[in-house]
């Protein structure tokens, strides 16, 4: 029986509503199951009767009306009812995080006033066993951005072998155009580069896991203080020199990564994880009315 009622919001950049098919973690279950056996409805059409309001803003687009709208909200103590989703860095969001409550808020970029939010997945094998007969290049999947190309700059210079995707061109060599699916693209090499898109307030979002669950041996270039100790040893960071001597690096990483993805280490970034602290958060916002 249904306890609790969370409305999701409209959202032009995301929705939830297709991950309900998927499982939350290695037992099978879906998160339809979950969430009913939870005791939460789901529902996208009738905010009125739903205990809890769903918000997924982003981009920065509020413009002077969403502003005013905001400030109010923030002087007045309004929608109250309100559990918050900020999936994007602080730099595209930032009237968003300029208004966020810690309270009912959880963010990819939380700084030190914010809960983490942590995307989910489901569960992959990332196929460790056979990571010796993958190409020995490096993969790299996302846009051209100046920091990004510099960097893909100095591992041509070190001669390493790198493939990059994107649906974007990069000027350099290295572009081999789009990837249609990012696991299938990254199974076939050994090692991946991830870079976040801002660097800055512990941004963290899918991509490093997804790497890892394709079985690369991931360099990472993220926020400086970001800790990921559940990830303690399973990547490194993104350093041309590193990249150069990546053989030497790869023996130590691959035995963190097995024990990341075949223990519960990964369930941070499963899919019962994210619904149960989305959950957890509506009731205590509920609670306090």
């Amino acid at each position: 029986m249904s306890d609790l009622c969370i409305y999701e919001a409209p959202s032009q950049l995301w929705t939830l509503a297709p991950t309900f098919t998927a499982t939350i973690n290695r037992s099978g279950v879906t998160v339809a199951d979950f969430l009913r056996d939870s005791g939460v409805t789901w529902q996208r059409e009738n905010p009125r009767t739903a205990h809890i309001r769903l918000c997924k803003p982003g981009h920065g687009r509020l413009g002077l009306r969403g502003y005013l709208r905001g400030c109010w909200r923030e002087w007045l103590g309004a929608d109250r009812s309100c559990v918050v989703l900020l999936g994007e860095p602080r730099e595209a969001s930032p009237l968003e995080y300029r208004f966020a409550r810690p309270e009912n808020t959880l963010a990819c970029a939380p700084g030190e006033n914010l809960q983490r939010l942590y995307f989910g997945a489901e569960w992959r094998d990332p196929q460790l066993d056979g990571w010796h007969a993958r190409e020995d290049r490096v993969c790299w999947i996302g846009r051209p951005t100046p920091s990004r190309v510099e960097t893909a700059r100095a591992l041509e210079r070190l001669n390493v072998p790198l493939d990059i995707y994107s649906l974007e061109p990069w000027p350099l060599s290295s572009w081999r155009g789009y990837a249609e699916d990012e696991i299938a693209a990254s199974r076939r090499y050994r090692y991946r580069i991830v870079a976040e898109n801002n660097a800055t307030h512990g941004y963290h979002s899918e991509k490093l896991f997804n790497s890892i669950r394709s079985g690369c041996v991931t360099f990472y270039g993220c926020c400086p203080t970001l800790s990921l100790p559940h990830l303690a040893g399973a990547y490194l960071p993104l350093d041309p020199q590193a990249l150069a001597q990546r053989a030497d690096h790869a023996p130590g990483v691959l035995e963190n990564m097995g024990r990341v993805m075949y223990t519960d280490a990964w369930t941070v970034y499963s899919f019962r994880t994210f619904y149960e602290r989305v959950i957890d958060l509506a009731r205590r916002v509920a609670e306090r009315g």
